[in-house]
């Protein structure tokens, strides 16, 4: 690898070559880049783009805190498939919580549970269902009604 401008320190004795942080830190960089990974910078960087904590991220990620810290740190190296997700989540923030939820053993029975009640927790009214309460204008609403009815479907045949 070649990394413009790099200077370093050599013992006199051993022959010992001591690295600075940043050219360590760029040598990383270099090996990520040719590997196709995320640098830890770009990773932090997609995190707060998605207004989540390390700690989220990690979680969502199916991950634990301090491997998703020492990503971030550059400490480690994260494999290709954290990666994918992590470059997934940049472009649909959301994929992530829809992966969480369909790994919940308990999704079918939470989903079965909310269709039942839902007429009771916000009366006959289905864009009022479909939006809990909130405002939307008539084509959101009408997608929130077909993807709640698509889960129905779903539940039914499995």
């Amino acid at each position: 690898m070649v990394v413009p401008n790099a200077s370093w320190q050599e013992c006199q004795s051993c022959g010992e070559r001591i690295l600075p942080h940043e050219l360590d830190r760029a040598l990383d960089d270099e090996s990520r880049r040719r590997q196709g990974l995320l640098t830890p910078r770009e990773i932090r960087e997609i995190r707060e783009r998605t207004g989540l904590s390390q700690e989220d991220m990690a979680r969502l990620l199916g991950i634990g805190d301090k491997t998703y810290a020492r990503w971030e740190s550059g400490r480690s190296f994260q494999n290709r498939s954290s990666d994918y997700l992590i470059r997934l989540a940049d472009k649909n923030p959301s994929l992530l919580s829809v992966l969480e939820a369909r790994r919940r053993p308990d999704r079918s029975l939470l989903i079965s549970e909310y269709m039942k009640n839902l007429r009771s927790l916000k009366g006959e009214d289905r864009t009022a269902m479909a939006a809990h309460g909130a405002e939307l204008d008539q084509s959101m609403a009408e997608l929130l009604r077909q993807r709640l009815q698509e889960i129905a479907r779903t539940r039914q045949a499995g």
